[in-house]
């Protein structure tokens, strides 16, 4: 399900994200954006630590996040799930939402205490 484009991220803003960090040429299927795709190596062949995946519920990369997970999941591999409910991309830097917005403060909250509870767990 396609997520709505925010003030901290829109489709022109992944696009340009992606043309800096990947290799000249490159397609958002590279590895390095798309870890479960046909040019990267196979997950379940790869050695990795415990996963944290935090995902903004109407995060405007949701979808491939959530692929991920289940990409991760497939393949064994030790990966936790963190969604924020109602929250978009990058939530947790808008200040003024996370001083005046009790929702937004509330999943703030609970990231902050997932990730703890990760690292503590790991």
């Amino acid at each position: 399900m396609e997520q709505p484009e925010s003030p901290l991220l829109t489709l022109e803003m992944v696009d340009k994200f992606l043309g800096m960090a990947l290799p000249v040429g490159a397609t958002k299927d590279h590895p390095i954006t798309c870890p479960m795709g046909p040019d990267a190596p196979p997950l379940d062949g790869t050695k990795l630590p415990p996963y944290l995946l935090v995902v903004a519920e109407k995060d405007l990369v949701k979808d491939t996040e959530m692929e991920f997970h289940e990409a991760m999941k497939a393949a064994g591999k030790d990966v936790e799930l963190l969604i924020n409910a109602g929250m978009g991309h990058s939530f947790y830097l808008n200040k003024i939402a996370l001083d005046l917005d009790p929702p937004t403060g509330i999943e703030f909250a609970k990231l902050i205490e997932g990730i703890v509870k990760f690292v503590d767990n790991h």
